[in-house]
């Protein structure tokens, strides 16, 4: 099996990645049907054979199929998304007019950025279960608890449903901690790169922080395909050869949300620099991803570097991470579209998270495009209110811990510790649990006081 997945799998998320590229597959697949026996996708459940299970088979179709990618973009295609970073910032509407903070006001919109990213995973942790809007509202509503004001019950005996078991200590009334979560492990394993190998680290520095610090069954899509590299890495070639490949081997999730996922550290050190945070994310998650996978954490960390400068607002935050990323992107024709919609629809965030769904609801659960315009959403409902946002983006349903946690740690950057209202971070207890080698538990203080080592402030 190669890695994350079968063959099979592989075979059909590839051919879904290579469309969302651009690649002209469905073209491809014609012409070669009777030449190389490739199956068209409405085959693979009714009319396979039974010999098309067999996982030689479908890894010769995997190769055949990645031909595509020799004879370019399908004409027509009307985005422009490269990879190096010089491109991206050719590419880009670049924006450095951002006001500096003191040092004393950095710490204290740090502060709120880590606790606020803390309190908004425990949120939405326990309805990470692939529901969409529809059924985060029904069970919401099955326990007196919509719209969502504060932690979710963990089971509805009107529905019959109890939410995740491995998530109590994350619903209401049981926190008292900050629980493991992948969210937060990406952030402390990214300090954990900053002070093991500084701000000039590789790609293969980034791959070998996952395998010293995130145990392989805590990493999904694209880190957990890329970790089965790193551990059969051969000796025939430079280590640092084989890790540049890794993002596009047999890795068809290369435009998932892990970006986006790392990317709230580099926006924490760079204040007012979404250059520069964008720059640092872009390093750490090219190493497995491409094209709008990359731009999602450059967006965030962008975001998140507009939102720890003075006088923040929605809209400089979003023109923040923006400026980062190509114009002529899908990811940037996402965050806009969202933008127009819920003025279109005169700010009822219902009927803009159902256009979402519409317009993106196709791509997987943890994909960028659909993910991004969710915390987009949320952070133009909320306008810098931390409850409203993180609240919204729950109610958006798909990855709800993960757009819960990047809206808060943005509207934490932007509006400071004192400004969250305490009932969302008084039940942590100023504790932090992982399952990040070399750290396990501490103190959301100690992470403040450690990241701020990095700052500059000019």
């Amino acid at each position: 099996m190669p890695g994350y997945a079968t063959w099979k799998n592989l075979y059909k998320e590839e051919y879904f990645q290579l469309k969302e590229e651009g690649y002209p597959v469905d073209d491809f697949i014609e012409i070669s049907k009777e030449k190389e026996q490739l199956p068209f996708p409405k085959e693979f459940m009714e009319q396979e054979e039974e010999a098309c299970e067999e996982e030689a088979l479908w890894e010769k179709r995997y190769h055949q199929l990645w031909k595509v990618t020799e004879g370019g973009l399908r004409k027509g295609f009307l985005y422009e998304e490269p990879d190096s970073l010089d491109e991206i910032y050719q590419s880009a509407a670049l924006d450095q007019q951002y006001e500096m903070l003191s040092y004393k006001e950095y710490l204290e919109r740090l502060k709120g950025a880590w606790f606020g990213r803390c309190s908004a995973v425990i949120l939405g942790k326990p309805l990470e279960m692939g529901y969409d809007r529809r059924m985060v509202r029904k069970y919401l509503e099955s326990v007196d608890a919509y719209p969502l004001e504060y932690f979710v019950p963990e089971k509805s005996e009107k529905l019959g449903i109890v939410l995740r078991t491995d998530c109590i200590p994350s619903t209401r009334g049981n926190v008292h901690y900050v629980q493991p979560d992948d969210d937060i492990n990406y952030t402390i394993s990214s300090l954990l790169l900053a002070e093991e190998k500084g701000l000039s680290f590789t790609k293969l520095d980034v791959g070998m922080n996952l395998l010293d610090h995130i145990p392989y069954n805590w990493l999904w899509v694209a880190d957990n395909q890329c970790y089965y590299h790193m551990v059969n890495l051969t000796a025939d070639r430079p280590k640092e050869e084989q890790v540049e490949e890794f993002a596009r081997k047999l890795n068809p999730w290369r435009e998932c949300m892990d970006g986006q996922l790392k990317a709230d550290f580099w926006g924490y050190i760079c204040p007012g620099d979404p250059k520069s945070a964008s720059e640092l994310i872009y390093r750490q998650s090219a190493f497995s991803l491409v094209k709008n996978g990359i731009y999602g954490g450059m967006f965030i960390a962008g975001c998140i570097s507009a939102a720890m400068s003075r006088n923040p607002a929605v809209d400089k935050i979003l023109k923040g991470g923006l400026s980062v990323i190509p114009q002529k992107s899908r990811l940037y024709e996402a965050v806009t579209n969202v933008m127009k919609w819920y003025e279109q629809y005169g700010h009822d965030w219902i009927k803009t998270a159902d256009k979402i769904y519409e317009v993106y609801g196709h791509w997987y659960f943890a994909a960028t495009l659909n993910n991004l315009s969710f915390v987009t959403l949320a952070l133009l409902h909320g306008q810098l209110d931390y409850s409203k946002t993180i609240t919204t983006a729950v109610m958006t349903g798909t990855d709800t811990d993960c757009n819960s946690a990047t809206s808060g740690s943005i509207v934490g950057a932007a509006i400071g510790y004192e400004a969250i209202d305490k009932k969302w971070t008084a039940p942590l207890n100023n504790t932090v649990h992982s399952t990040v080698a070399g750290f396990r538990y501490g103190t959301i203080t100690d992470l403040v006081e450690r990241t701020s080592k990095f700052v500059k402030l000019v």
